[in-house]
């Protein structure tokens, strides 16, 4: 049956995930018995006021191994408010003057349970803050 999932639809699930600690960054597991194609991960960061520029980045983890790694198209300052939205089939697109950045998520790329999706953020600030955690995926049921 696992050899079929591709060639079927799956169902669409959208996971609100918990914000982690301030001044840490998101780390989530895909859930067992499933397994999961993004189509879409989206959340805000708040930067503290000081501190370097920030560089968030998108990152599929396997068993310690990086499968992806998907880098913001812009740096942060300090003392702002940033959503993210790495969409499936988007062209990375950064609007001056605008607080949201678009990155692009590799088509059709199926994630095992236990695939961690997480961010990892160069300069990220002691009181800087994701939120607003969403994940859109297309899901399998393992048999």
């Amino acid at each position: 049956m696992s050899q079929q999932i591709p060639d079927q639809q799956g169902g669409i699930v959208i996971v609100n995930v918990p914000n982690p600690a301030v001044g840490t960054d998101i780390v989530y597991a895909i859930p067992l018995r499933v397994r999961w194609a993004i189509r879409s991960v989206q959340a805000t960061l708040t930067t503290a006021i000081g501190g370097v520029n920030r560089v968030p980045e998108l990152l599929f983890m396997w068993a310690g191994i990086e499968m992806i790694r998907i880098t913001a198209s812009q740096l942060l300052a300090p003392a702002g408010t940033f959503i993210f939205g790495w969409h499936e089939g988007e062209a990375a697109q950064v609007v001056v003057g605008q607080t949201s950045r678009v990155a692009s998520l590799p088509s059709r790329y199926l994630l095992r349970a236990g695939t961690g999706i997480q961010t990892l953020t160069t300069g990220l600030a002691p009181g800087d803050q994701w939120s607003l955690i969403s994940v859109v995926a297309e899901e399998w049921i393992e048999p």
